[in-house]
Parts: C-alpha cells; structure tokens; sequence
C-alpha cells in the first residue's frame, strides 16, 4: 500500500501495534517479574525492538524503482 516511505509506513504499524499492546489486547515480548525498574527498562527495549522490527519490515516491502515501462502504452486516452 505504501509507495514512498515504507520505513515511516512501517514504524506506524508498529506503533499501532504497542498501543494495541498497551490496552492488553495483543502479547508482549516480555512478561513482568515483579521487580519494577527493570520490567520498565525491558518493557521499553521490547517496544523499541518491535517499532525497528516494523520499520525494517516496511522498508524491505515498499516497493523500489520508477514505472516498469516509460513508454506510456496502456495508458487511457
């Protein structure tokens, strides 16, 4: 879907994505073990990773290159 900018594309779904996480209605990467400091600091390097995960995956799927032709032909009157 995404022409131009597939690793801008790509980091929006991921940040879909956490914010779906963060209203419980899809898994982390991580589950919490009671120590409060470092299931944040795990917490916000689980979401960093899942948003570069998103922008590489948008970036390799945008498309690359101009038109496959630049003769015109098929093209409506």
């Amino acid at each position: 879907m995404a022409k131009y900018a597939g690793l801008y594309h790509g980091a929006l779904v991921g940040v879909g994505y956490v914010l779906v996480e963060v209203v419980g209605l899809a898994p982390g990467l991580i589950e919490p073990s009671g120590d409060g400091l470092a299931d944040t600091v795990w917490l916000i390097a689980s979401d960093a990773i899942v948003l570069g995960m998103a922008a590489l995956a948008g970036w390799i799927g945008a498309p690359r290159g101009g038109p496959s032709s630049s003769s015109d032909k098929g093209r409506g009157p």
